[in-house]
């Protein structure tokens, strides 16, 4: 017992003098990279030991974007776009999108369509957190929302790489998107495959899609999100992909404003536009109202809202109420010499604006002199003021019935083709 218990400390007594050497002598080891990737670089990934890139030193690469061009980045050049554009030139429906990819503000839209940019950056960092060499890809979807029947489009994908290092490997970029709301996305750019880019100024085209299955009578609300898997090549075995994204502009799906479902950009003002060598006398009706009644409505700044009543989907009764009052202020048509003579209303019985008591009305008759249509050549037949502003909420006009008709078909029109619901704000505008 006593030699196992001399033989025990001596082998501790070992094991405690060969710690304190190892403590004290070991040749110092080369510090690993750290870790995590160092922050602001986005989504990072460790590179593979043994790889042409580990061996260069490079310890992590990187993916993220950016909505906003970084300094130093080329601009996108007009090659990047001449491929959409010459699409266009034989598309009987180009895309105005395309011409919203420049100027200083990312997101750009109208009410029927938007670009959005973004900037995809790759970076490869050495063991000391460093950006050793970098590339960065321009992307933009630019979409036409008419650009597919019903409820439905389609963007047009630009993509081009617009800085790169001299030693920057090759990366890669798959583009897919997703939607919210009642709405499905199509297939992923380019068939879902990764395009590869080695060059600065190197691109490829492609296309997203989105439908919407909004029912009828009721309008959804959509948000497009695109997602980028990148890559920086190695050389050796598969890449690893990183997956960062971004939203798009939100668009609104309905099938509550005509024969059928539709889409636009939300957040623009709609309008409806009436010629006055085209609409003539109803036209400068509604010009004369804006200018001459206090409520100055339908203009940019005093907008009308949409009515609609599903038991009186034309507005007869609220037209009647303005039109076919009786009494001794009721509209007699050719009572001022106008041809085929018809009671034209403004605001219109289609907005919340209209539908007044046509005893509160300002009566007028546009005329043409010397073939110009012009208010300056408008008559006040009725009014309780003598003389402008009239602070009256509505006007009856004298105007030919087929020019008064022809005005409300086009009304029709802009509402089916600005999309535009019940209580929604929309401008009259008056063009030549």
């Amino acid at each position: 017992m006593k030699h196992l218990r001399r033989g025990l400390s001596a082998i501790a007594a070992l094991v405690f003098t060969a710690s304190l050497c190892a403590a004290g002598t070991a040749p110092a080891t080369a510090a690993p990279p750290a870790s995590a990737a160092p922050p602001g670089h986005g989504t990072c990934v460790a590179t593979a030991p043994g790889t042409p890139l580990q061996r260069q030193g490079t310890a992590w690469t990187c993916v993220r974007t950016i909505d906003t061009a970084p300094a130093g980045a080329a601009a996108p050049t007009s090659a990047a776009l001449a491929p959409a554009a010459r699409a266009q030139a034989a598309d009987p429906k180009p895309n105005p999108g395309l011409g919203m990819c420049t100027g200083a503000d990312p997101r750009q839209s109208s009410r029927k369509a938007y670009c959005v940019r973004h900037w995809v950056i790759y970076e490869a960092l050495g063991k000391d957190g460093s950006v050793a060499d970098h590339a960065t890809v321009f992307v933009a979807a630019a979409a036409s929302m008419d650009s597919q029947p019903q409820a439905a489009w389609s963007e047009d994908i630009i993509t081009e790489v617009v800085e790169m290092t001299e030693k920057m490997p090759p990366v890669t970029m798959a583009l897919s998107s997703t939607c919210s709301g009642q709405c499905t996305s199509g297939s992923s750019a380019w068939d879902g495959a990764a395009v590869r880019f080695r060059r600065l100024h190197e691109g490829k085209d492609g296309t997203l899609s989105y439908s919407s299955s909004v029912g009828k009578g009721f309008n959804t609300t959509i948000l497009p999100t695109y997602r980028v898997e990148g890559a920086i090549l190695n050389g050796s075995g598969p890449p690893t992909h990183i997956r960062p994204e971004w939203n798009g502009i939100e668009v609104r799906c309905d099938d509550d404003s005509g024969s059928w479902p539709g889409c636009i950009v939300p957040g623009h003002l709609a309008n409806v536009t009436f010629s006055k060598a085209r609409y003539r006398g109803a036209a400068i009706a509604y010009e004369w109202a804006q200018k001459n009644l206090t409520g100055k409505y339908g203009d940019h700044d005093h907008p009308l809202n949409r009515f609609t009543d599903p038991l009186d989907p034309k507005n007869d009764k609220r037209r009647d109420k303005t039109c076919g009052i009786g009494g001794p202020n009721k509209f007699v048509g050719g009572a001022t010499g106008v041809p085929n003579d018809s009671c034209d209303e403004y605001p219109f019985a289609g907005s919340w604006q209209g539908g007044k008591d046509g005893n509160q009305c300002v009566d007028i008759t546009p005329r043409a002199v010397g073939g110009v249509w012009d208010i300056a050549n408008v008559t006040v037949d009725r009014a309780a003021q003598p003389t402008p502003p009239y602070n009256a909420p509505c006007i009856r006009a004298h105007v030919d019935n087929k020019d008064n008709g022809d005005a409300g078909l086009e009304y029709g029109r802009a509402i089916q083709s600005d999309r535009i619901i019940d209580s929604e704000a929309f401008e009259v505008i008056i063009a030549p």
